[in-house]
């Protein structure tokens, strides 16, 4: 069995789409009152030490006030080429951990493709024994699922996706890999601002978070970091969303580090505790934390990790 076959996915041809096709957010809206009993309990009777409540990153600096909660949007955004949606991909197995599940739409490469780099990550190694991938897939199973889709997505059409997900699945997070995939047009403001408002209605009708991967200008000076103000697009893209965060890849350092390499010269301590990339909140509109983080990457593991000494995270054995 390959490593696609295994895992669980979602392909068009599979399903019958028409009965997810029809909006269903007004029926959703129209409820008994006794359906927010739960809620009330909890506001009223609720543990005080429950803190911030919500999916966490795997990075510790975040947990206190960065939180992934259903009914929301985070736009995940970043200069082509700068590890965004790998990032993104750690990020999912750390949801994957707390016992959310996931589904991946990655319009911009295929599972035989993003699936062996999860893999990578989940492992530790840049090449896990055959048994221990037959051990990865069992646990990954009911946690992550792909939307088999590559190239361009009728927008209609991923909201059923997103809608068979919810009802057939229960999956708690969306991933959107990404929005030029869906708005093919980079000036077409309408129908960017169209998308993320019916994504919006999506995330509270389904009680799901959904992450939508968006890139950023590239800037004439590598050094600088893009910011809310540097999305492609309409700026009702950041308007409208819950969380932005930004993935930097620290280019810069690696070419110092090149540099000094091509020469044969030792490369500077002072360089090498550099961050090899930062993780940079700019809007969190129902949390805290509006700072940034500093990530060092592992090229074994494809693991990026909260301090130099790049030690890979062990999903499986922290999973809750």
């Amino acid at each position: 069995m390959t490593q696609v076959q295994a895992l669980q996915l979602i392909q068009d041809d599979d399903i019958d789409w028409e009965k997810y096709m029809q909006e269903s957010e007004p029926q959703m809206k129209v409820r008994g009152i006794e359906s927010w009993t739960p809620m009330m309990v909890n506001q009223f009777h609720g543990h005080e030490d429950e803190g911030v409540q919500g999916a966490k990153l795997p990075w510790g600096v975040t947990q206190d006030g960065l939180r992934f909660r259903s009914g929301e949007i985070t736009l995940w955004l970043g200069i082509n080429g700068h590890g965004k949606s790998q990032l993104l991909n750690q990020a999912c197995l750390g949801f994957a951990a707390q016992n959310e599940s996931v589904c991946i739409g990655s319009f911009e490469m295929p599972p035989s493709k993003n699936i062996p780099r999860m893999l990578r990550q989940l492992s530790m190694t840049n090449r896990p024994a055959q048994d221990y991938i037959h051990k990865m897939m069992s646990w990954l199973k009911g946690k992550v699922w792909i939307y088999d889709h590559l190239g361009s997505v009728k927008a209609e059409q991923l909201y059923a996706v997103i809608r068979y997900c919810h009802r057939e699945l229960k999956i708690k997070h969306f991933v959107i890999d990404s929005l030029m995939k869906c708005v093919r047009a980079e000036d077409d403001y309408n129908g960017q601002k169209e998308f993320i408002d019916t994504l919006c209605r999506l995330a509270r009708e389904c009680e799901m978070h959904i992450h939508l991967v968006h890139h950023s200008r590239k800037k004439e000076n590598e050094r600088d970091m893009p910011g809310k103000f540097d999305a492609k697009g309409s700026g009702a893209i950041i308007d409208q969303v819950d969380q932005l965060i930004t993935v930097w890849r620290n280019k810069p350092k690696e070419t110092e580090v090149k540099k000094c390499r091509d020469r044969g010269a030792a490369v500077p301590d002072e360089i090498l505790k550099k961050c090899d990339a930062m993780l940079i909140c700019d809007k969190n509109r129902h949390g805290d934390w509006e700072d940034h983080a500093f990530l060092w990457f592992d090229p074994a593991s494809l693991q990026y990790t909260s301090d130099s000494r790049r030690k890979p995270m062990d999903f499986m054995r922290v999973a809750k």
